[in-house]
């Protein structure tokens, strides 16, 4: 009979063997693994949600526009985020949407991070503002103000970090004035800015530098560095240097038709220094130089009523911005080369255009706010293209009145030149003669002391080789006659010139009007009440 085998016995402490894993191991890896599954599927479909979340809070916060993501992805490695194509619909007038954007894509800064902080960077891939006329009066006229369209909370409330940098790359902003108007093109916009805060700024503080370059109008160039604060409210605001080159002024054109102004041609260049905030808007100008210019305000019969109005709204305007104590615009030195200014009337039967051709001006110390001290102009040019003219004025700082000097000479003008001039007022044309002016006017303490004398020399207004036009009648032949008769018993025999002169000494009729419109009416009395009585040999003088 075999002895009893002893029964096995187990240690609880015994490990099992080698190379193989406790139960409980698998379960303590395996949670981790489970949980990042999780994570990642949930992020799977987390895209819709954040995309949904953004547009509604955006839609939500800015009033006036509605926003539209199309796409939203979201990176978890990285911690990145893309929106793509992404438009921006001006409620009013919807068509055209005012900015679309192919891709804006924002990570987050490592190496802040690495320092416990929680910055993110931006770029914005080819985005395109583009405004029409209907679209940007709706905005000055919208009912609610600035600082309720909450588009700054909407920025915090769906991105709350700081951004480090915020880049736009090739961006274009486009503004039509009317359906068939070529559109005014800035493109190639490269901007950058950095240390844009998600916290309120105190007033007049910009933490955010920035610089910004454009091609302006296809072939100019604009530069801007300095810093901003872009969360400010009502608005962003701004101090920095600007600098323009070669802007070519002719593409402004469909806004400056809409007020008369036909300016055809002409380059802009300028160097500066802007700042916009709640309480201080300035633009300082070190330089601004303009050639070629070719400009005419346009006055039709239509649009007197039109224009009036605007007149009054461009004289309260400028008179605002005189007395305005936050606006200023300065113009250290600028210069106006080889450019031709026009005045052409539409409203008289003949229509009449008087220029001045081969203009040069020279501006020192130019300012709205006349307590910058004295602003000086010299001008230089050619009156109906024949006329030699000088200009020398100096406009002193404003007390309670426009306190000015204005000295001007014009002399040899072909008289023919002004032909259509004269028929519209004075019903006559000559066939020769040579027509000088000269004026002072000193205005100081609402009081105006100055003169005009024009002066005529060898004005032929018979020509018998004129009788040869059949719309020329009998009654006026004689009437052109009679002027060239008064012209010889008027004449000043050593000269051959017939001279007379208007006193303009007296108080200024209107002690509070500003000076260019003081300026404006004293130009036309002087012309249509001293000069052009000239021309039909009637000269006259007499207090103003």
């Amino acid at each position: 009979m075999e002895p009893a085998r002893p029964l096995p016995t187990t240690n609880p402490d015994s490990s099992p063997p080698a190379g193989r894993r406790p139960r409980w191991w698998w379960w303590l890896a395996a949670v981790p693994l489970l949980l990042l599954l999780v994570v990642a599927m949930a992020l799977m479909f987390i895209d819709e949600p954040l995309r949904a979340y953004a547009e509604r809070e955006l839609n939500r916060r800015v009033q006036g526009y509605t926003f539209h993501i199309g796409k939203l992805d979201f990176h978890p490695i990285g911690l990145s985020l893309d929106l793509e194509q992404v438009s921006v619909v001006q409620t009013e007038h919807p068509d055209p949407p005012v900015a679309q954007l192919t891709k804006w894509h924002a990570s987050v800064h490592w190496g802040a991070l690495l320092s416990g902080r929680l910055v993110s960077d931006h770029m914005m891939d080819h985005p395109v503002l583009h405004i029409t006329r209907p679209q940007a009066p709706a905005e000055a006229h919208d009912d609610v103000p600035p600082d309720e369209k909450g588009w700054q909370e909407a920025v915090l409330a769906i991105y709350p970090l700081q951004i480090n940098e915020f880049r736009i790359e090739e961006g274009e902003l486009a503004y039509r004035e009317s359906a068939t108007s070529k559109p005014l093109h800035l493109s190639a916009i490269t901007f950058k800015a950095g240390n844009i805060r998600n916290v309120r700024s105190k007033a007049d503080e910009y933490p955010s530098p920035v610089h910004l370059e454009a091609v302006v109008f296809e072939q100019g160039r604009l530069t801007l560095d300095g810093h901003a604060d872009f969360l400010a409210q009502p608005s962003t605001t701004i101090n920095a240097d600007i600098t323009l080159n070669d802007i070519a002024l002719k593409n402004v054109l469909p806004l400056t038709a809409q007020h008369q102004v036909q300016l055809s041609q002409g380059v802009l260049a300028a160097q500066g220094h802007v700042e916009y905030s709640p309480s201080k808007q300035e633009v300082r100008l070190k330089t601004l130089a303009l050639r070629d210019v070719k400009l005419d305000y346009v006055h039709a019969a239509d649009v007197r009523h039109k224009e009036k109005q605007r007149e009054q709204k461009v004289a309260h305007a400028a008179d605002k911005a005189a007395g305005h104590p936050t606006f200023l615009l300065r113009i250290d030195q600028g210069t106006i080369d080889n450019s031709e200014f026009g005045f052409v009337n539409q409203a008289t039967d003949p229509h009449y255009r008087v220029f001045l051709s081969g203009t040069d001006i020279y501006l020192e110390n130019w300012s709205n706010q006349l307590r910058e001290g004295t602003a000086v102009v010299r001008l230089r040019g050619m009156f109906m293209g024949s006329g030699a003219t000088q200009l020398n004025g100096a406009f002193r700082p404003e007390t309670k009145s426009p306190d000015f000097d204005l000295d001007l000479k014009v002399w040899k003008t072909h008289v023919p030149a002004l032909n259509n001039l004269l028929r519209a007022y004075g019903g006559l044309d000559l066939a020769s003669g040579i027509f000088s002016v000269f004026t002072q006017m000193t205005v100081k303490k609402g009081s105006l002391d100055g003169y005009v004398k024009p002066i005529f020399k060898d004005v032929k207004a018979y020509d018998p080789g004129q009788d040869a036009d059949a719309d020329k009648g009998l009654l006026k032949r004689i009437y052109e006659k009679l002027v060239n008769v008064a012209a010889k018993v008027m004449k000043n025999t050593p000269r051959g010139e017939v001279a007379t002169k208007a006193d303009l000494s007296g108080p200024v009729d209107n002690p509070q009007a500003s000076t260019w419109e003081l300026i404006v009416t004293l130009v036309q009395n002087a012309f249509f009440e001293a000069v052009l009585p000239g021309f039909e040999g009637m000269p006259r003088s007499g207090k103003r």
